[in-house]
């Protein structure tokens, strides 16, 4: 196959600015498992303007992002004159194109915005001109430099200035009809498609993401299980808000401080950051000066009994009071709460109570400690506050876009075996039939393993295979050390991390490898035989990519723990399958359907030429064989 530099420089006609930057974009947005992603490229758009026709230079077209008119200057020097304003000439094409939409389909919900790249220069080409050019320092934001064509972490610049504005699929493939032949647009209602958040690509379809679209006042209950997007939706929901403009004051509250950790790398870089506030449980009721004395709390008290403490009189009207005078300093115009059923009930409902818009992510199925809540009416039905309906004010979600679909049917066939959780999720009208039968896996299979390395050596082993982030599970607090000391002594610290299995819940790693499963099965099921399927459920769905699990069969006894062993055969991989190096696998989806036809000879009768993803090359090299 010829080189991508070389089959671009045909498309741009030899203009070598225009090919290195496709080459470039294309590579910065790409999937590194080289899957296609649903972004267009589309190299020498011609525009009707009036009885001329205009020449765009690029457009990609992004599903969340919107329209971007690029403009390539393969400039030495950076010199802008009156007669040669690339920045004016990028925003004309912005107009048109504007126009077009608007006949074409009246008012479309896309941003679109123009760029001008100049791939030849670097920031400090540019800095003396913007120093001497005071009068055309707006054009900053819009341009953009060798560095930004080179990592991602740079590249994120080009969509920075951007109010992220989601079109429904329809809108978004008949704005691409504009740009692309009619004939090669599918216009599946199924359609996925991606956010750009933290260097990877997230797949989530429109209406997953746009569960908050209308909201207004008021509580709002959003319930999925493991892997739906709840905290995406949490984050795009706020992003949302402070980004058009409405800076106003967010209280998030999680379990625990890994989660927090999680939550605040989403929104380190916001401009508005300081006006969302992340807290733990704990953290923030020391934060209100809660005082745990005078509820008879120490600091040896159980998390079982500070739970049942919470709910008494006292301790309610102790947060009572104290949330209220952190709100006189500290006003707050929505509270929203991620894993709520970890959280103290009455405590919930007195933010409720004194906040009102609050929105509550919950899924009843990971109720992993004896102490959390069995129902989100818990909150509502409060025996100690006035019954609040919950009609109208429950949204549901039931793709997984996290874990992969084989690992999530392997997790959801366990924790089918909860008859009571089975007839819960029924009653709420969140399932018709079942886990299994009602929840959509998206993703590809990864990998599960399952066999008895619990020997040290065998261990060793196993981790000099890793090549991705991996977390090591351990039922034994005392066997935390001497695993972090094997992982040292193959130099594998920076990329493997060690803890117990009951520290897990809440994170999530590309490989997971549980130590000494057997144990855990038998001791879970002596102290919480009531939730012993939900536990394991959590723990299985931490892996986005691949699972190990060490079992012994010998030490197998109970009927509840060989029928988990069964499911985990069924639905293992071969080990012959563990490769020295493991795969680095993004989110890789497992029906994602083509937008564009593979028609080698419709492709040569136009100029434009479709992008998807990694499918730009297969199509480039078809095309110019």
């Amino acid at each position: 196959m010829k080189s991508v530099l070389g089959l671009f420089s045909k498309i741009a006609k030899g203009n070598q600015g225009e090919t290195l930057v496709l080459e470039s974009i294309t590579k910065l947005l790409r999937n590194d498992d080289k899957k296609e992603t649903n972004f267009f490229i589309i190299p020498k758009v011609q525009i009707e303007d009036g009885n001329t026709s205009r020449e765009i230079d690029i457009v990609l077209l992004h599903p969340l992002f919107g329209l971007f008119i690029i403009e390539v200057k393969n400039w030495d020097k950076l010199l802008i004159t009156k007669e040669n304003n690339p920045f004016e000439q990028a925003k004309e094409y912005k107009n048109l194109l504007l126009s077009k939409i608007k006949d074409e389909f009246g008012k479309i919900a896309i941003n679109v915005e123009f760029r001008v790249i100049f791939p030849k220069l670097t920031y400090e080409d540019a800095k003396e001109f913007f120093i001497e050019n005071k009068h055309l320092t707006a054009y900053k934001q819009h341009s953009f430099f060798k560095e930004d064509l080179q990592t991602k972490e740079n590249f994120k610049r080009f969509f920075s200035s951007l109010t992220p504005t989601l079109p429904n699929k329809k809108e978004f493939l008949k704005i691409a009809s504009l740009l692309i032949d009619k004939e090669k647009i599918k216009n599946s209602e199924d359609k996925i498609i991606p956010i750009i958040s933290n260097d990877e690509i997230l797949y989530f379809d429109h209406k997953q993401l746009s569960v908050l679209n209308g909201y207004t006042d008021g509580f709002r209950i959003i319930r999925g299980v493991a892997g739906t997007g709840k905290t995406i939706i949490l984050s795009h929901f706020i992003n949302n808000k402070v980004n058009n403009g409405e800076v106003e004051k967010f209280l998030i509250l999680c379990f625990n401080k890994r989660l927090v950790e999680n939550i605040n790398t989403i929104f380190e870089n916001n401009i508005h950051k300081n006006s969302i506030n992340i807290h733990s449980l704990f953290a923030f009721l020391n934060l209100i000066k809660f005082d745990f004395e005078k509820c008879k709390i120490k600091n040896e008290t159980s998390f079982e009994e500070k739970y049942r403490i919470f709910e008494t009189d006292v301790a309610l009207e102790e947060f009572s009071s104290k949330f209220s005078e952190y709100l006189k300093i500290n006003p707050i115009d929505y509270f929203i709460c991620d894993e709520t059923q970890d959280m103290p009930a009455g405590f919930m409902r007195i933010i409720y109570e004194q906040i009102k818009d609050c929105i509550f992510f919950i899924d009843e199925a990971q109720k992993f400690y004896s102490y959390s809540m069995n129902d989100i009416s818990n909150v509502f039905h409060h025996e100690k506050f006035e019954k609040l309906s919950m009609q109208g004010r429950v949204k549901n979600l039931k793709n997984v876009y996290r874990t992969p679909s084989n690992i999530a049917k392997c997790a959801f066939e366990v924790l089918s075996n909860d008859d009571k959780l089975n007839q819960y999720y029924k009653k709420s009208y969140y399932l018709k039939d079942s886990f299994l039968n009602d929840i959509n896996f998206v993703l590809e299979d990864g990998k599960i393993f399952v066999d008895n390395w619990n020997d040290l050596e065998d261990l060793k082993d196993i981790i000099q295979k890793q090549s991705n982030e991996t977390i090591v599970l351990t039922p034994f607090k005392s066997q935390v050390e001497t695993i972090e000391n094997l992982i040292k002594s193959i130099d594998k610290q920076n990329l493997i991390k060690v803890m117990t299995i009951q520290s897990v819940k809440g994170l999530e790693a590309k490989n997971i490898l549980i130590m000494n499963f057997d144990s855990y099965l038998s001791k879970c099921l002596e102290v919480e035989k009531d939730i012993f399927y939900r536990k394991i459920y959590v723990i299985l769905t931490r892996a986005q990519n691949e699972l190990y699990i060490s079992i012994d069969e010998n030490k197998i006894k109970d009927d509840e723990s060989k029928k988990i062993f069964d499911i985990l055969n069924k639905h293992k991989t071969p080990n012959s399958q563990i490769t020295i190096k493991v795969e680095e696998d993004k989110f890789k989806l497992a029906n994602l359907s083509k937008i564009v036809s593979n028609n080698k000879d419709e492709f040569k009768k136009t100029a434009e030429i479709v992008v998807l993803g990694a499918e730009l090359f297969a199509v480039i090299a078809g095309l110019f064989s």
